[in-house]
């Protein structure tokens, strides 16, 4: 069976397929010859294939957090429609200072016809009719991140390396320089979402020097997110795709 995750964007695509690679066992793999979903890097899409026995596994970034709806009816929804292509479908996305009935109801509005139905954090099965006027069912499940507090991926991150008493000193220093700096880079970092990554961004600096001027990848691949007692808690129900 085919299975799909959706994410806002790179770091997060490959912070999952590291974390699923280390804890379930999904591995690389080229793209089904009958199911060659593109993606367009110069908006920031990205689309790899994994596979584990007979499931194969898609984990695409859609290029922001407000091009889902885009992303989901440009590649996916005729592929839904037309050969019932995925059985699974997630949705991991930042929760930043949105309300979560908020979030349900756009991913409800931006997924018709395929999902109508939403939860977070729990899989729900929809049902929609395809090209041949079939009923089909998905199990669909929403994963807005952190799970019980404004943030976003960098947020959930930072509390991951803060679960080590040495590191967690890196974190705070860090989050209080990025305070301490502001007034005078508001150009840089303005807005909430760019303190953020700002802040990871000092915190690795810190931790891997050697590796600062390093692709995202190469860093996220840095840490063993998979010993991480918050990050199995938070992809508990993901990991069951």
């Amino acid at each position: 069976m085919n299975k799909m995750i959706l994410c806002e964007g790179k770091t997060d695509a490959i912070l999952l397929s590291y974390y699923l690679e280390k804890t379930c066992g999904w591995t690389h793999r080229n793209a089904p010859k009958s199911l060659a979903i593109k993606a367009d890097e110069s908006k920031g899409e990205s689309a790899y294939w994994y596979h584990k026995d007979d499931d194969c596994l898609l984990i695409c970034g859609v290029g922001g957090k407000d091009r889902f709806g885009s992303f989901f009816h440009d590649r996916i929804l005729a592929a839904m429609i037309d050969s019932s292509a995925f059985s699974k479908i997630a949705v991991v996305t930042d929760r930043d200072d949105r309300a979560e009935i908020s979030i349900r109801d756009s991913f409800q509005a931006v997924f018709k016809p395929v999902i109508t139905k939403v939860k977070n954090n729990v899989w729900v099965i929809n049902q929609y009719q395809n090209s041949f006027g079939l009923d089909v069912i998905v199990e669909f499940l929403l994963l807005a991140i952190p799970e019980d507090k404004e943030g976003a991926l960098e947020t959930l991150l930072l509390d991951v390396i803060s679960e080590n008493e040495y590191d967690k000193v890196i974190v705070d220093k860090s989050k209080n320089y990025i305070k301490e700096v502001e007034p005078y880079a508001l150009k840089y970092i303005g807005k909430a979402r760019l303190k953020l990554k700002a802040s990871l961004g000092v915190t690795w600096a810190t931790q891997y020097p050697e590796k600062m001027f390093s692709f995202i990848d190469e860093q996220i691949r840095s840490v063993k997110w998979e010993d991480s007692q918050l990050l199995a808690k938070c992809f508990e129900e993901l990991k069951k795709i």
